[in-house]
Protein backbone atom coordinates (compact mmCIF):
# COMPACT_ATOMS: atom_id res chain seq x y z
CA UNK A 1 0.00 0.00 0.00
CA UNK A 2 1.46 3.35 -1.22
CA UNK A 3 2.90 5.76 1.95
CA UNK A 4 2.01 8.49 3.27
CA UNK A 5 3.24 11.86 1.67
CA UNK A 6 4.20 12.72 4.43
CA UNK A 7 5.92 9.94 6.39
CA UNK A 8 9.62 10.08 6.59
CA UNK A 9 11.28 7.13 5.72
CA UNK A 10 15.20 7.50 7.26
CA UNK A 11 16.17 4.01 7.09
CA UNK A 12 14.88 1.15 5.17
CA UNK A 13 14.74 -2.33 6.85
CA UNK A 14 15.07 -5.71 4.61
CA UNK A 15 12.04 -6.08 3.68
CA UNK A 16 11.74 -2.68 2.33
CA UNK A 17 14.46 -3.26 0.21
CA UNK A 18 13.26 -6.55 -1.43
CA UNK A 19 10.33 -4.62 -2.22
CA UNK A 20 12.44 -1.76 -4.15
CA UNK A 21 14.77 -4.34 -5.89
CA UNK A 22 11.74 -6.77 -7.03
CA UNK A 23 9.06 -3.42 -8.42
CA UNK A 24 12.76 -1.95 -10.09
CA UNK A 25 13.20 -5.48 -11.58
CA UNK A 26 9.15 -5.03 -12.83
CA UNK A 27 9.90 -1.58 -13.71
CA UNK A 28 12.64 -2.21 -16.29
CA UNK A 29 10.90 -5.22 -17.26
CA UNK A 30 8.19 -2.58 -18.75
CA UNK A 31 10.60 0.08 -19.81
CA UNK A 32 13.27 -2.45 -21.31
CA UNK A 33 11.82 -2.46 -25.14
CA UNK A 34 12.08 1.19 -25.00
CA UNK A 35 15.37 1.20 -23.68
CA UNK A 36 16.11 -1.68 -26.47
CA UNK A 37 15.12 1.02 -29.00
CA UNK A 38 17.83 3.86 -28.30
CA UNK A 39 20.11 1.46 -30.00
CA UNK A 40 18.46 1.54 -33.91
CA UNK A 41 19.40 -1.23 -35.92
CA UNK A 42 16.88 -2.95 -38.04
CA UNK A 43 17.31 -7.00 -37.53
CA UNK A 44 16.02 -9.20 -34.83
CA UNK A 45 18.48 -8.89 -32.04
CA UNK A 46 19.01 -8.55 -28.58
CA UNK A 47 20.54 -5.15 -26.90
CA UNK A 48 21.10 -2.98 -23.91
CA UNK A 49 17.26 -2.69 -22.28
CA UNK A 50 17.22 -6.39 -22.76
CA UNK A 51 20.73 -7.52 -21.35
CA UNK A 52 20.45 -5.18 -18.43
CA UNK A 53 16.82 -6.67 -17.68
CA UNK A 54 18.49 -10.34 -18.06
CA UNK A 55 21.30 -9.23 -15.96
CA UNK A 56 18.77 -7.77 -12.98
CA UNK A 57 16.24 -10.46 -12.94
CA UNK A 58 19.29 -13.14 -12.49
CA UNK A 59 20.50 -10.92 -9.44
CA UNK A 60 16.79 -10.31 -8.04
CA UNK A 61 15.70 -13.89 -8.56
CA UNK A 62 19.04 -14.78 -6.04
CA UNK A 63 16.56 -13.01 -3.57
CA UNK A 64 13.65 -15.90 -3.53
CA UNK A 65 13.17 -16.95 -0.31
CA UNK A 66 15.72 -14.98 1.57
CA UNK A 67 14.93 -14.43 5.22
CA UNK A 68 17.04 -12.24 6.30
CA UNK A 69 16.33 -9.24 8.28
CA UNK A 70 20.13 -7.50 7.53
CA UNK A 71 20.18 -5.07 3.90
CA UNK A 72 24.10 -6.04 3.83
CA UNK A 73 22.78 -10.10 3.19
CA UNK A 74 20.41 -9.27 0.70
CA UNK A 75 22.73 -6.74 -1.01
CA UNK A 76 25.52 -9.68 -1.30
CA UNK A 77 22.93 -12.12 -2.72
CA UNK A 78 21.85 -9.87 -5.50
CA UNK A 79 25.45 -8.92 -5.89
CA UNK A 80 26.63 -12.44 -6.80
CA UNK A 81 23.44 -13.12 -9.09
CA UNK A 82 24.33 -10.09 -11.30
CA UNK A 83 28.12 -11.15 -11.19
CA UNK A 84 26.94 -14.61 -12.24
CA UNK A 85 23.96 -13.60 -14.95
CA UNK A 86 25.93 -10.52 -16.17
CA UNK A 87 24.52 -10.77 -20.20
CA UNK A 88 26.36 -8.16 -22.70
CA UNK A 89 28.39 -4.90 -22.05
CA UNK A 90 26.03 -2.97 -20.65
CA UNK A 91 25.30 -6.54 -18.24
CA UNK A 92 28.56 -6.53 -16.71
CA UNK A 93 28.76 -2.59 -16.13
CA UNK A 94 25.06 -3.52 -14.13
CA UNK A 95 27.04 -6.09 -12.52
CA UNK A 96 29.51 -3.80 -10.87
CA UNK A 97 27.46 -0.99 -9.92
CA UNK A 98 25.58 -3.48 -7.71
CA UNK A 99 28.62 -5.17 -6.31
CA UNK A 100 29.87 -1.53 -5.75
CA UNK A 101 26.55 -0.99 -3.67
CA UNK A 102 26.85 -4.09 -2.00
CA UNK A 103 29.81 -3.01 -0.92
CA UNK A 104 28.97 -0.51 0.48
CA UNK A 105 26.48 -2.23 2.47
CA UNK A 106 28.41 -4.60 4.34
CA UNK A 107 27.60 -4.85 7.97
CA UNK A 108 24.83 -2.80 7.74
CA UNK A 109 21.06 -3.82 8.72
CA UNK A 110 19.44 -1.07 7.64
CA UNK A 111 19.83 1.32 4.56
CA UNK A 112 19.87 4.87 5.91
CA UNK A 113 20.41 8.08 4.11
CA UNK A 114 24.08 8.54 3.92
CA UNK A 115 24.28 4.71 3.57
CA UNK A 116 21.97 5.18 0.14
CA UNK A 117 24.50 7.99 -0.97
CA UNK A 118 27.69 5.94 -0.05
CA UNK A 119 26.20 2.79 -1.38
CA UNK A 120 25.39 5.24 -4.69
CA UNK A 121 29.34 6.44 -4.95
CA UNK A 122 30.68 3.10 -4.08
CA UNK A 123 28.51 1.81 -7.10
CA UNK A 124 30.17 4.21 -9.63
CA UNK A 125 33.85 3.56 -8.33
CA UNK A 126 33.93 -0.11 -8.59
CA UNK A 127 31.97 0.23 -12.24
CA UNK A 128 34.13 2.54 -13.18
CA UNK A 129 37.34 0.50 -11.85
CA UNK A 130 36.23 -2.08 -13.63
CA UNK A 131 36.26 -0.55 -17.17
CA UNK A 132 40.04 0.91 -17.91
CA UNK A 133 39.05 3.13 -20.19
CA UNK A 134 35.91 4.49 -19.65
CA UNK A 135 33.47 6.27 -21.94
CA UNK A 136 31.59 9.19 -21.32
CA UNK A 137 28.81 9.65 -22.50
CA UNK A 138 27.20 6.32 -20.98
CA UNK A 139 26.12 3.97 -17.99
CA UNK A 140 29.46 5.08 -16.06
CA UNK A 141 28.91 9.13 -16.37
CA UNK A 142 25.38 9.20 -15.37
CA UNK A 143 26.02 6.30 -12.10
CA UNK A 144 28.94 8.86 -11.72
CA UNK A 145 26.94 12.26 -11.78
CA UNK A 146 23.51 10.74 -9.83
CA UNK A 147 26.69 9.36 -7.02
CA UNK A 148 27.56 13.08 -6.68
CA UNK A 149 24.68 15.17 -6.31
CA UNK A 150 23.75 12.40 -4.01
CA UNK A 151 26.70 12.67 -2.23
CA UNK A 152 26.06 16.70 -2.24
CA UNK A 153 22.47 16.65 -0.74
CA UNK A 154 22.86 13.63 1.79
CA UNK A 155 23.17 15.92 4.63
CA UNK A 156 19.60 18.17 3.80
CA UNK A 157 17.92 15.47 2.83
CA UNK A 158 14.90 15.36 4.73
CA UNK A 159 14.88 11.27 4.20
CA UNK A 160 15.30 8.44 1.92
CA UNK A 161 13.16 9.36 -0.34
CA UNK A 162 14.07 13.01 -0.79
CA UNK A 163 17.30 11.83 -1.43
CA UNK A 164 16.35 9.22 -3.96
CA UNK A 165 14.10 12.09 -5.54
CA UNK A 166 17.24 14.25 -6.36
CA UNK A 167 19.27 11.33 -7.20
CA UNK A 168 16.99 10.48 -9.75
CA UNK A 169 16.78 14.07 -10.71
CA UNK A 170 20.48 14.37 -11.54
CA UNK A 171 20.29 11.34 -13.35
CA UNK A 172 17.85 12.19 -15.37
CA UNK A 173 20.14 15.52 -16.02
CA UNK A 174 22.96 13.76 -16.83
CA UNK A 175 21.38 11.59 -19.21
CA UNK A 176 20.18 13.91 -21.23
CA UNK A 177 23.31 15.34 -21.37
CA UNK A 178 24.95 12.12 -22.97
CA UNK A 179 24.55 12.90 -26.50
CA UNK A 180 26.54 16.22 -26.17
CA UNK A 181 29.56 13.30 -24.77
CA UNK A 182 29.27 11.11 -27.47
CA UNK A 183 29.16 11.74 -31.19
CA UNK A 184 26.87 8.65 -32.26
CA UNK A 185 24.30 9.66 -29.78
CA UNK A 186 24.02 12.91 -31.19
CA UNK A 187 23.68 12.12 -34.90
CA UNK A 188 21.22 9.62 -34.08
CA UNK A 189 19.52 12.09 -31.68
CA UNK A 190 18.98 9.67 -28.49
CA UNK A 191 20.05 9.27 -25.35
CA UNK A 192 22.46 6.47 -23.95
CA UNK A 193 20.73 3.33 -23.37
CA UNK A 194 22.69 2.45 -20.52
CA UNK A 195 22.27 5.04 -18.69
CA UNK A 196 18.56 5.13 -19.97
CA UNK A 197 18.41 1.55 -18.32
CA UNK A 198 20.48 2.67 -15.08
CA UNK A 199 17.54 5.71 -14.89
CA UNK A 200 15.12 3.22 -14.85
CA UNK A 201 16.30 1.00 -11.70
CA UNK A 202 16.90 4.08 -9.91
CA UNK A 203 12.62 4.80 -10.61
CA UNK A 204 12.00 1.71 -9.63
CA UNK A 205 13.46 1.54 -6.14
CA UNK A 206 12.05 4.93 -5.72
CA UNK A 207 8.21 3.12 -6.85
CA UNK A 208 9.43 -0.03 -4.97
CA UNK A 209 10.17 2.33 -1.38
CA UNK A 210 7.16 4.43 -1.78
CA UNK A 211 4.68 1.14 -2.36
CA UNK A 212 3.40 2.37 -5.52
CA UNK A 213 1.19 -0.36 -7.68
CA UNK A 214 2.76 -0.88 -11.49
CA UNK A 215 -0.05 -1.12 -13.76
CA UNK A 216 1.33 -2.75 -17.14
CA UNK A 217 1.96 -0.79 -20.12
CA UNK A 218 4.37 -1.08 -22.39
CA UNK A 219 6.77 2.00 -22.99
CA UNK A 220 6.70 4.04 -25.75
CA UNK A 221 9.88 6.22 -27.12
CA UNK A 222 9.35 9.55 -27.97
CA UNK A 223 9.54 10.75 -31.52
CA UNK A 224 13.52 12.35 -30.34
CA UNK A 225 14.49 9.46 -28.79
CA UNK A 226 12.86 7.14 -31.73
CA UNK A 227 15.18 8.63 -34.74
CA UNK A 228 17.35 5.85 -36.46
CA UNK A 229 20.93 6.39 -37.05
CA UNK A 230 23.79 3.85 -37.79
CA UNK A 231 26.33 3.90 -35.28
CA UNK A 232 28.76 6.67 -35.91
CA UNK A 233 32.17 5.93 -34.65
CA UNK A 234 34.63 3.62 -36.19
CA UNK A 235 35.80 0.99 -34.79
CA UNK A 236 39.71 0.70 -34.20
CA UNK A 237 39.99 -2.66 -32.52
CA UNK A 238 38.57 -5.38 -34.05
CA UNK A 239 37.38 -8.18 -32.21
CA UNK A 240 35.33 -8.54 -28.65
CA UNK A 241 38.05 -10.76 -26.75
CA UNK A 242 36.32 -12.29 -23.05
CA UNK A 243 37.94 -15.23 -21.22
CA UNK A 244 37.50 -16.59 -17.79
CA UNK A 245 40.66 -16.89 -16.03
CA UNK A 246 40.67 -19.47 -12.82
CA UNK A 247 43.27 -18.32 -10.42
CA UNK A 248 44.81 -20.02 -7.07
CA UNK A 249 43.43 -17.81 -4.86
CA UNK A 250 45.95 -19.56 -2.39
CA UNK A 251 48.99 -17.94 -3.84
CA UNK A 252 47.88 -14.75 -5.11
CA UNK A 253 45.66 -12.05 -4.00
CA UNK A 254 42.69 -11.64 -6.44
CA UNK A 255 42.08 -7.79 -5.81
CA UNK A 256 46.06 -7.25 -6.56
CA UNK A 257 46.05 -9.76 -10.01
CA UNK A 258 42.77 -7.50 -11.26
CA UNK A 259 44.85 -4.40 -10.20
CA UNK A 260 47.86 -5.73 -12.21
CA UNK A 261 46.12 -7.65 -14.83
CA UNK A 262 44.11 -4.02 -15.77
CA UNK A 263 47.45 -2.29 -15.93
CA UNK A 264 48.48 -4.74 -18.58
CA UNK A 265 45.65 -4.67 -20.51
CA UNK A 266 46.57 -1.04 -21.40
CA UNK A 267 48.82 -2.65 -24.49
CA UNK A 268 46.42 -4.41 -26.33
CA UNK A 269 43.33 -2.43 -27.02
CA UNK A 270 40.38 -0.76 -25.51
CA UNK A 271 37.09 -1.09 -23.98
CA UNK A 272 38.72 -2.83 -20.94
CA UNK A 273 37.36 -4.67 -18.30
CA UNK A 274 38.37 -6.70 -15.85
CA UNK A 275 35.91 -8.11 -13.03
CA UNK A 276 36.33 -10.96 -10.18
CA UNK A 277 34.66 -13.06 -7.65
CA UNK A 278 36.35 -15.85 -5.58
CA UNK A 279 38.82 -17.41 -7.56
CA UNK A 280 37.41 -16.55 -11.04
CA UNK A 281 38.61 -13.07 -13.41
CA UNK A 282 36.62 -12.40 -16.26
CA UNK A 283 38.43 -10.21 -19.26
CA UNK A 284 36.70 -8.18 -21.82
CA UNK A 285 39.09 -6.74 -24.38
CA UNK A 286 38.45 -4.67 -27.83
CA UNK A 287 41.68 -6.21 -29.41
CA UNK A 288 43.18 -6.67 -32.97
CA UNK A 289 44.88 -9.65 -31.36
CA UNK A 290 43.37 -11.98 -29.75
CA UNK A 291 45.44 -14.99 -29.99
CA UNK A 292 47.77 -12.85 -27.45
CA UNK A 293 45.76 -12.38 -25.29
CA UNK A 294 44.85 -16.01 -24.85
CA UNK A 295 48.48 -16.75 -24.21
CA UNK A 296 48.48 -13.63 -21.25
CA UNK A 297 45.74 -15.63 -19.70
CA UNK A 298 47.53 -18.77 -19.70
CA UNK A 299 49.93 -17.51 -17.82
CA UNK A 300 48.02 -16.14 -15.37
CA UNK A 301 46.16 -19.40 -14.51
CA UNK A 302 43.39 -21.85 -16.73
CA UNK A 303 41.77 -19.86 -19.23
CA UNK A 304 38.25 -21.00 -19.84
CA UNK A 305 34.59 -19.34 -21.78
CA UNK A 306 36.63 -18.02 -24.18
CA UNK A 307 34.94 -15.83 -26.49
CA UNK A 308 35.70 -14.26 -29.77
CA UNK A 309 33.29 -11.82 -31.89
CA UNK A 310 33.93 -9.37 -34.79
CA UNK A 311 32.69 -6.18 -33.45
CA UNK A 312 30.63 -5.11 -36.70
CA UNK A 313 28.40 -8.25 -35.58
CA UNK A 314 28.22 -6.80 -31.82
CA UNK A 315 26.53 -3.44 -33.28
CA UNK A 316 24.03 -5.05 -35.59
CA UNK A 317 21.01 -4.54 -32.91
CA UNK A 318 17.59 -5.14 -32.97
CA UNK A 319 14.89 -2.89 -31.64
CA UNK A 320 12.36 -4.82 -31.79
CA UNK A 321 12.12 -8.37 -30.80
CA UNK A 322 9.36 -10.59 -28.84
CA UNK A 323 9.58 -9.98 -24.58
CA UNK A 324 11.98 -13.00 -23.52
CA UNK A 325 10.19 -15.28 -20.55
CA UNK A 326 8.37 -13.23 -18.45
CA UNK A 327 9.63 -13.01 -14.50
CA UNK A 328 6.73 -14.13 -12.20
CA UNK A 329 6.99 -10.92 -10.05
CA UNK A 330 3.91 -12.06 -8.04
CA UNK A 331 5.68 -15.14 -6.40
CA UNK A 332 7.79 -12.44 -4.42
CA UNK A 333 4.81 -10.87 -2.82
CA UNK A 334 2.05 -14.01 -2.27
CA UNK A 335 1.47 -12.62 1.12
CA UNK A 336 0.74 -8.93 -0.34
CA UNK A 337 -1.04 -7.30 -3.21
CA UNK A 338 -1.43 -11.13 -4.31
CA UNK A 339 -4.23 -9.52 -7.01
CA UNK A 340 -2.48 -6.91 -7.80
CA UNK A 341 1.06 -9.15 -8.91
CA UNK A 342 -1.08 -11.03 -11.40
CA UNK A 343 0.37 -10.59 -15.01
CA UNK A 344 -1.57 -10.11 -18.33
CA UNK A 345 -1.26 -12.37 -21.61
CA UNK A 346 0.18 -9.57 -23.67
CA UNK A 347 2.83 -8.36 -22.61
CA UNK A 348 3.06 -6.30 -25.43
CA UNK A 349 3.34 -9.01 -27.70
CA UNK A 350 0.58 -10.93 -29.84
CA UNK A 351 -1.72 -13.59 -27.82
CA UNK A 352 -0.57 -16.22 -30.30
CA UNK A 353 3.37 -15.47 -29.46
CA UNK A 354 2.36 -15.56 -25.58
CA UNK A 355 0.33 -18.48 -25.96
CA UNK A 356 3.13 -20.87 -27.68
CA UNK A 357 5.47 -19.27 -25.50
CA UNK A 358 2.90 -20.61 -22.38
CA UNK A 359 2.99 -23.97 -23.71
CA UNK A 360 6.84 -24.42 -24.57
CA UNK A 361 7.65 -23.08 -20.88
CA UNK A 362 5.12 -25.81 -19.86
CA UNK A 363 6.77 -28.54 -21.91
CA UNK A 364 10.33 -27.76 -20.36
CA UNK A 365 8.37 -27.70 -16.99
CA UNK A 366 7.01 -31.14 -17.51
CA UNK A 367 10.47 -32.41 -18.09
CA UNK A 368 12.60 -31.05 -15.80
CA UNK A 369 13.11 -33.81 -13.70
CA UNK A 370 13.77 -36.56 -15.86
CA UNK A 371 17.28 -37.48 -16.48
CA UNK A 372 18.40 -37.28 -20.37
CA UNK A 373 20.73 -40.53 -21.36
CA UNK A 374 23.83 -39.77 -22.95
CA UNK A 375 24.60 -43.02 -25.09
CA UNK A 376 28.17 -41.53 -25.65
CA UNK A 377 31.29 -39.77 -23.57
CA UNK A 378 29.75 -36.12 -24.03
CA UNK A 379 26.76 -34.86 -24.20
CA UNK A 380 25.68 -32.19 -26.65
CA UNK A 381 23.51 -29.28 -26.14
CA UNK A 382 22.30 -26.98 -29.07
CA UNK A 383 19.75 -23.98 -29.07
CA UNK A 384 17.23 -24.08 -31.93
CA UNK A 385 13.78 -22.78 -33.11
CA UNK A 386 12.03 -24.24 -35.85
CA UNK A 387 10.56 -27.90 -36.15
CA UNK A 388 13.22 -28.82 -39.57
CA UNK A 389 16.35 -27.44 -37.69
CA UNK A 390 15.76 -29.03 -34.46
CA UNK A 391 15.55 -32.61 -36.83
CA UNK A 392 18.47 -31.79 -38.32
CA UNK A 393 20.97 -31.06 -35.45
CA UNK A 394 19.46 -34.30 -33.37
CA UNK A 395 20.12 -36.30 -36.84
CA UNK A 396 23.89 -34.59 -36.08
CA UNK A 397 23.84 -36.50 -32.82
CA UNK A 398 22.63 -33.33 -30.24
CA UNK A 399 21.18 -35.07 -27.53
CA UNK A 400 18.83 -32.09 -26.65
CA UNK A 401 18.00 -28.95 -28.39
CA UNK A 402 16.83 -26.02 -26.09
CA UNK A 403 13.93 -24.40 -27.60
CA UNK A 404 15.56 -20.56 -28.52
CA UNK A 405 17.15 -18.07 -31.08
CA UNK A 406 16.77 -15.24 -32.25
CA UNK A 407 13.41 -13.85 -29.76
CA UNK A 408 13.93 -16.49 -27.20
CA UNK A 409 17.02 -16.38 -25.60
CA UNK A 410 17.58 -18.85 -22.76
CA UNK A 411 18.61 -18.24 -19.34
CA UNK A 412 21.77 -19.63 -17.69
CA UNK A 413 19.47 -21.79 -15.73
CA UNK A 414 17.46 -23.02 -18.63
CA UNK A 415 21.30 -24.40 -19.85
CA UNK A 416 22.54 -25.62 -16.01
CA UNK A 417 18.99 -27.56 -15.73
CA UNK A 418 19.42 -29.70 -18.91
CA UNK A 419 23.09 -30.01 -17.86
CA UNK A 420 22.47 -31.19 -14.63
CA UNK A 421 19.93 -33.61 -15.97
CA UNK A 422 22.22 -35.32 -18.24
CA UNK A 423 24.02 -38.64 -17.03
CA UNK A 424 26.90 -37.28 -18.32
CA UNK A 425 30.24 -35.27 -17.00
CA UNK A 426 31.77 -34.04 -20.36
CA UNK A 427 28.92 -31.54 -22.23
CA UNK A 428 29.49 -29.41 -25.08
CA UNK A 429 26.74 -26.45 -26.10
CA UNK A 430 26.24 -24.68 -29.03
CA UNK A 431 24.37 -21.94 -28.44
CA UNK A 432 24.29 -21.16 -32.23
CA UNK A 433 23.44 -17.15 -31.76
CA UNK A 434 25.57 -14.10 -30.71
CA UNK A 435 23.25 -13.18 -27.49
CA UNK A 436 22.95 -16.72 -26.06
CA UNK A 437 26.69 -16.68 -25.84
CA UNK A 438 27.00 -15.15 -22.65
CA UNK A 439 24.17 -16.82 -20.83
CA UNK A 440 25.41 -20.41 -21.86
CA UNK A 441 28.64 -19.32 -20.61
CA UNK A 442 27.87 -19.00 -17.34
CA UNK A 443 26.65 -22.32 -16.87
CA UNK A 444 30.51 -22.95 -16.59
CA UNK A 445 30.65 -21.03 -13.61
CA UNK A 446 27.81 -22.93 -11.96
CA UNK A 447 28.65 -27.00 -12.77
CA UNK A 448 30.69 -29.49 -11.30
CA UNK A 449 30.26 -30.78 -14.78
CA UNK A 450 33.16 -30.30 -17.57
CA UNK A 451 31.39 -28.04 -19.73
CA UNK A 452 32.84 -26.01 -23.27
CA UNK A 453 30.83 -23.13 -24.69
CA UNK A 454 31.37 -23.64 -28.91
CA UNK A 455 30.74 -20.25 -29.93
CA UNK A 456 28.34 -21.00 -32.82
CA UNK A 457 26.69 -17.88 -33.76
CA UNK A 458 24.21 -19.30 -36.35
CA UNK A 459 22.80 -23.09 -37.16
CA UNK A 460 25.23 -23.64 -39.93
CA UNK A 461 27.90 -23.23 -37.75
CA UNK A 462 26.61 -25.63 -35.58
CA UNK A 463 26.26 -27.93 -38.39
CA UNK A 464 29.49 -27.12 -39.62
CA UNK A 465 31.08 -28.14 -35.82
CA UNK A 466 29.34 -30.79 -35.43
CA UNK A 467 30.22 -32.91 -38.69
CA UNK A 468 33.44 -33.07 -37.29
CA UNK A 469 32.39 -34.74 -33.62
CA UNK A 470 34.74 -36.54 -32.16
CA UNK A 471 33.40 -38.29 -29.12
CA UNK A 472 36.69 -39.37 -27.82
CA UNK A 473 38.12 -35.78 -27.75
CA UNK A 474 37.98 -33.84 -24.42
CA UNK A 475 35.60 -31.27 -24.40
CA UNK A 476 38.11 -28.20 -24.49
CA UNK A 477 39.59 -30.89 -27.42
CA UNK A 478 36.76 -30.19 -29.30
CA UNK A 479 35.97 -26.87 -28.53
CA UNK A 480 39.16 -25.91 -30.40
CA UNK A 481 38.68 -27.53 -33.50
CA UNK A 482 35.22 -26.71 -34.02
CA UNK A 483 35.75 -23.06 -33.51
CA UNK A 484 38.66 -23.59 -36.03
CA UNK A 485 36.41 -25.56 -38.60
CA UNK A 486 33.40 -22.89 -38.48
CA UNK A 487 35.50 -20.26 -39.74
CA UNK A 488 35.30 -21.79 -43.23
CA UNK A 489 31.64 -21.31 -43.35
CA UNK A 490 29.48 -18.21 -44.47
CA UNK A 491 26.17 -18.05 -43.15
CA UNK A 492 23.62 -15.43 -45.05
CA UNK A 493 20.31 -14.65 -43.92
CA UNK A 494 17.37 -12.93 -45.78
CA UNK A 495 14.61 -11.03 -43.68
CA UNK A 496 12.70 -8.08 -43.26
CA UNK A 497 13.32 -4.77 -41.95
CA UNK A 498 11.43 -4.02 -39.00
CA UNK A 499 11.37 -0.49 -39.51
CA UNK A 500 13.38 2.66 -41.15
CA UNK A 501 17.04 2.81 -40.76
CA UNK A 502 20.73 3.49 -41.84
CA UNK A 503 23.34 0.88 -41.44
CA UNK A 504 26.68 0.33 -43.40
CA UNK A 505 25.56 3.39 -45.78
CA UNK A 506 21.97 1.65 -47.06
CA UNK A 507 18.92 3.53 -46.82
CA UNK A 508 16.84 0.68 -45.31
CA UNK A 509 12.85 1.14 -45.12
CA UNK A 510 10.53 -1.19 -42.77
CA UNK A 511 9.13 -4.32 -44.34
CA UNK A 512 12.53 -4.30 -47.51
CA UNK A 513 14.59 -7.40 -47.42
CA UNK A 514 17.88 -7.20 -46.08
CA UNK A 515 20.92 -9.71 -46.32
CA UNK A 516 23.43 -10.09 -44.00
CA UNK A 517 26.62 -12.10 -44.18
CA UNK A 518 27.72 -13.23 -40.79
CA UNK A 519 26.07 -10.45 -38.93
CA UNK A 520 26.82 -7.88 -40.97
CA UNK A 521 24.18 -5.87 -43.24
CA UNK A 522 25.24 -5.51 -46.75
CA UNK A 523 22.41 -5.32 -49.05
CA UNK A 524 19.03 -4.33 -48.80
CA UNK A 525 16.35 -4.60 -51.67
CA UNK A 526 12.14 -4.64 -52.67
CA UNK A 527 12.46 -9.01 -53.45
CA UNK A 528 14.22 -11.34 -52.09
CA UNK A 529 15.06 -12.67 -55.73
CA UNK A 530 17.00 -9.32 -55.83
CA UNK A 531 18.21 -9.81 -52.07
CA UNK A 532 19.80 -12.67 -52.76
CA UNK A 533 21.61 -12.16 -55.96
CA UNK A 534 23.46 -9.01 -54.57
CA UNK A 535 24.16 -10.62 -51.18
CA UNK A 536 25.59 -13.33 -53.07
CA UNK A 537 27.30 -10.92 -55.64
CA UNK A 538 28.88 -9.13 -52.49
CA UNK A 539 30.17 -12.13 -50.68
CA UNK A 540 30.50 -15.71 -52.97
CA UNK A 541 34.19 -16.56 -54.13
CA UNK A 542 35.08 -19.99 -54.50
CA UNK A 543 32.80 -22.00 -52.35
CA UNK A 544 31.66 -24.93 -53.87
CA UNK A 545 28.70 -26.24 -51.58
CA UNK A 546 25.36 -24.41 -50.57
CA UNK A 547 22.70 -25.25 -47.98
CA UNK A 548 19.44 -23.37 -47.44
CA UNK A 549 17.45 -23.83 -44.89
CA UNK A 550 13.78 -21.98 -45.42
CA UNK A 551 11.97 -20.97 -42.95
CA UNK A 552 8.74 -20.49 -41.53
CA UNK A 553 5.82 -19.95 -44.01
CA UNK A 554 7.86 -20.68 -46.99
CA UNK A 555 6.91 -23.64 -49.34
CA UNK A 556 9.31 -25.66 -51.41
CA UNK A 557 8.14 -24.50 -54.37
CA UNK A 558 9.80 -20.85 -53.26
CA UNK A 559 12.77 -22.62 -51.67
CA UNK A 560 13.13 -23.88 -54.94
CA UNK A 561 12.95 -20.74 -57.01
CA UNK A 562 16.21 -18.95 -54.58
CA UNK A 563 17.80 -22.35 -55.78
CA UNK A 564 17.04 -21.94 -59.08
CA UNK A 565 18.36 -18.05 -58.97
CA UNK A 566 21.61 -19.56 -57.62
CA UNK A 567 22.19 -21.99 -60.72
CA UNK A 568 21.36 -19.18 -62.97
CA UNK A 569 23.48 -16.45 -61.44
CA UNK A 570 26.08 -18.24 -59.81
CA UNK A 571 28.98 -21.41 -60.22
CA UNK A 572 28.22 -23.45 -57.46
CA UNK A 573 29.40 -27.49 -57.56
CA UNK A 574 26.07 -28.32 -55.07
CA UNK A 575 22.77 -26.82 -54.09
CA UNK A 576 20.67 -28.21 -51.21
CA UNK A 577 17.50 -27.45 -49.56
CA UNK A 578 16.17 -28.44 -46.08
CA UNK A 579 12.78 -27.18 -44.45
CA UNK A 580 14.37 -25.54 -41.16
CA UNK A 581 10.93 -23.93 -39.89
CA UNK A 582 12.74 -21.01 -38.28
CA UNK A 583 10.90 -17.61 -37.74
CA UNK A 584 11.84 -14.51 -38.63
CA UNK A 585 14.59 -15.13 -41.09
CA UNK A 586 12.81 -17.00 -44.50
CA UNK A 587 16.29 -18.25 -45.86
CA UNK A 588 18.98 -18.87 -44.19
CA UNK A 589 22.25 -19.72 -46.45
CA UNK A 590 25.65 -21.33 -45.54
CA UNK A 591 28.45 -21.03 -48.40
CA UNK A 592 31.31 -23.79 -47.77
Amino acid sequence: MPINNKEKITAVDAEQFKDMMFTSLYWLKEQKSFIDSLNVFPVPDGDTGTNMYLTFKEAVSSLEGKSSRSVSELAAALSKGALMGARGNSGVILSQLIRGFAQALKNKKKMKVKDLANALSKASEVAYHGVLKPVEGTILTVSREAAEKAQAEMDSAADIIELFEITIKAAEESLERTPELLAALKEAEVVDAGGQGYLTILEGMLKGLKGEKIEYQAAEADTKTRKKSELAEDIKFTYCTQMLIEIDSRKSNIDRMIDRIRKDMQSYGDSIMVVGSDDVIKIHVHTNHPGVLLEYGLKKGKVFDIKIDNMRKQNQEKVQRENDTDFDHSKFHQDKNADSAVETKEDNQPAEVAEKNELETAEVSEQEDSEIVVEKNTGIISVANGEGVVNILKELGVDYVIKGGQSMNPSTNDFLEVVERMNTDQIIILPNNKNIISAAKQVSELSEKEIAIIETRSIPQAVTALMIFDDQASPADLKESMEAEIKYVKTLEITQAVKDSKVNGLEIKKDNYIGLKDGDILVSADTERETVINLLNKVAEDEELVTIYYGEGITEAEAEEIKAIMEENFDFDEIEIYPGGQPLYPFIISLE
